[in-house]
């Protein structure tokens, strides 16, 4: 799990719109909301590799910056996200 781990903390500050919250004790989830804020798909990340984390974010158009700091275009800024069949 150390790749899910370098996930979490090195690559979840990157996506816009995607924020880490901590469960102690619990497997880490990739949760899915809508605009309501009510949990529309659940992902286990415990099974995953680091690129497979991050390639589901891609996937699911969410936008990778390069930097934290980075500007996010415009298209990318509010939801909702459309799924890309290749990335």
């Amino acid at each position: 799990m150390p790749e899910v781990k370098r996930f979490i903390f090195d690559d979840v500050p990157l996506f816009h719109n995607a924020v880490f919250k901590h469960t102690p004790g619990a497997s880490p989830v990739l949760l899915f909301l809508n605009k309501d804020d009510e949990t529309v798909q659940k992902v286990e990340l415990s099974g995953l590799t680091r690129d497979d984390c991050n390639n589901l974010l891609l996937k699911k158009g969410f936008y990778k910056k390069s930097s934290e700091d980075a500007e996010v275009p415009e298209k990318y800024r509010n939801g909702p996200y459309v799924e890309k069949e290749e990335l």
